[in-house]
């Protein structure tokens, strides 16, 4: 009997163990025919994509997307898949173990970017993520534009990275392109590059492009390489060549509902703003430009994010003072009023009434300063008033001496040099005047929001050609060449006067700070749904300090006309007005010495 039961255990032990290890080499055809599988899935730390929490608890990008995939499979095959989470010792002993694994239902779960070398050896499914690395260095280091710079600045300095990766790859790229030698410091994948660079002033490594914004974005300041970033195939899981997995993993990659998902995934784990940024740059031909104009929208949001912190703090500061001042009079009405209450009630009235002299006092005084804040108010009106009407009423006389400065020169055809010189100059000064009278009278009309948007179709040849005749003169009186360019002759939906306006003072501005003789290049470009001007000169150039003032009204910039032309600081706010007015944004990118290029996005219909 016991020889029997023995018997009986032995072998329910062996089927069950047959059972495991049928389930444990299992296809996708044969989980489809069983209806239930199990996957094997080899993983070691990489933020945000796998790692454990403060709890012990696995989490990250790719879990949450397994997770998603057993649901998918579930739903749409009415497949049971149990997830078998297994960490490795290091992120190359998973490609090891993928690459010499005899079972097909085993995954690679790390980060992995596609490349053809590990194609040879491993079968990848389709990408989930953009993959884009940049190359940073230790904060404070001078951005490299020439090969003796790269050359003087690495040689001194160390990389960083995780051995196996990507980033070890490009590291040996960078170094045998040019022919660098520099020291390389391998750390652990569970470690953070970015930690690792931040911790010395001479380090470099590659790290991936959300992943660094993400750095900046709360704070981090290393710098960026600009020169050498490099666009990969995107992220996807790893697994054996034998194996048929992917087919139906591509398939939930394809899904609608499963990108959207996925979707929802990757912005909870690098933010909405940065995965839509990441999905939209990669098809990008100019990617450097793309990413250094994220950074500066990223800095100018910090700027601001700073600036309304300190405000805050600075309302808070002024709040408990304010209380503090409150409460230490409070306290010391109470005590004064309980310390006299001891004493006789003649002295008690007698402080009583000077207690309410001071508040008549302060009343009297609040409304001394009520009256006095209307007062100002109301001056600054008619001020305001009086400006516009003598604007209004100075525009008549001007252009009666214009023109009587014409007919004086009609009729006097015998003049002398000097006398024509003369008129010539009353005459550019009426003008000029005049000039100034409409900029401020237009920048009142916007001030106080008179202005109304009348959109019009139009043609980008037919604005160049108006802009053109208008500017014909001024450009011809400098020598000035202006080019303008545009790669389709496209129609839109703008409002025609604005921006004939935008265009005039930008390119004004720009001949007023160019030297005689100088080219300027005005292009329009459609990219999506914007349509995209730009001014580019060869004048002085900007610093930062004129950068941040450029746009506002009545600045002067340190760089100055020319020729000695005149300016009133309103030309370039009146710009902001108007591209506001048109729902558009406007900036400049310009370098001290090297010349300044203003864009002018607008949305078009």
């Amino acid at each position: 009997m016991k020889i029997h039961s023995t018997l009986i255990i032995f072998l329910s032990s062996l089927f069950a163990i047959q059972n495991y290890a049928i389930a444990q080499n299992e296809n996708w055809e044969e989980a489809l025919n069983k209806k239930s599988a199990t996957l094997n899935l080899h993983w070691y730390v990489s933020q945000p994509f796998v790692y454990e929490d403060n709890s012990g608890n696995l989490t990250g990008l790719e879990v949450e997307i397994f997770q998603e995939f057993k649901k998918y499979i579930k739903t749409t095959h009415q497949v049971d898949v149990n997830l078998n989470w297994i960490e490795s010792k290091s992120f190359g002993n998973i490609l090891t173990d993928i690459k010499n694994s005899k079972e097909p239902n085993c995954f690679g779960v790390s980060a992995f970017s596609i490349t053809k070398e590990r194609k040879e050896i491993i079968k990848f499914t389709q990408a989930y993520l953009s993959d884009v690395a940049v190359l940073v260095s230790s904060e404070g280091t001078p951005i490299v534009r020439t090969l003796e710079e790269i050359n003087n600045l690495m040689s001194e300095m160390t990389a960083v990275t995780i051995e196996g990766t990507t980033y070890e790859k490009f590291l040996n790229n960078l170094e045998e392109q040019f022919s660098l030698d520099f020291k390389t410091m391998y750390i652990k994948s569970d470690e953070n590059i970015l930690d690792a660079i931040s911790q010395a002033e001479n380090r470099f490594g590659f790290i991936d492009l959300p992943i660094y914004l993400m750095l900046i974005k709360n704070g981090g300041n290393l710098t960026r390489q600009n020169f050498f970033t490099v666009k990969g195939k995107g992220y996807a899981f790893i697994m054996p060549k034998s194996s048929s997995w992917d087919t139906v993993f591509n398939e939930f990659l394809d899904d609608p509902k499963s990108k959207a998902k996925l979707a929802d995934i990757a912005a909870k784990y690098l933010g909405l703003e940065l995965y839509k940024f990441m999905e939209g740059i990669y098809e990008e031909e100019n990617l450097r430009a793309s990413i250094l104009t994220k950074e500066k929208e990223i800095q100018l949001e910090q700027l601001k994010n700073t600036n309304l912190l300190l405000e805050k703090e600075k309302n808070s500061q002024l709040t408990y003072i304010i209380i503090a001042i409150v409460t230490t009079i409070l306290l010391t009405i109470i005590f004064l009023m309980f310390y006299r209450e001891q004493r006789a009630s003649k002295m008690l009235s007698r402080k009583n009434k000077q207690i309410e002299l001071q508040q008549h006092s302060i009343q009297h005084k609040n409304e001394q300063l009520y009256n006095r804040n209307l007062q100002l108010t109301s001056l600054n009106e008619e001020k305001n008033n009086l400006v516009k009407i003598l604007a209004h009423d100075l525009r008549s006389p001007i252009n009666q001496i214009t023109g009587l400065l014409d007919i004086l020169k009609l009729s006097h055809k015998s003049l002398s040099d000097e006398e024509e010189k003369i008129i010539f100059q009353a005459k550019d000064s009426a003008q000029r005047l005049n000039q100034m009278i409409s900029k401020i009278l237009d920048f009142d009309a916007l001030e106080g929001n008179r202005m109304k948007v009348m959109p019009e179709k139009m043609e980008v040849k037919e604005l160049f050609n108006t802009v053109e005749k208008e500017l014909k003169v001024a450009a011809d009186k400098k020598n000035t060449s202006i080019q303008y360019q545009y790669n389709v002759n496209f129609r839109f939906e703008s409002d025609h006067l604005f921006l004939t306006q935008i265009l005039e003072n930008i390119i004004v501005n720009a001949i007023k700070f160019s030297n005689a003789g100088s080219e300027i290049i005005v292009r329009a470009e459609k990219l999506k749904s914007k349509i995209v001007f730009s001014v580019t000169d060869q004048g002085p150039g900007l610093t930062d300090t004129d950068k941040s003032l450029i746009f506002k009204k009545f600045q002067k910039l340190s760089a100055q006309p020319t020729a000695g032309e005149n300016s009133t600081g309103l030309g370039l706010s009146i710009v902001k007005k108007y591209v506001d007015l048109l729902n558009g944004e406007v900036w400049v990118e310009s370098e001290e010495g090297r010349g300044s290029t203003f864009y002018v996005a607008l949305p078009v219909k």
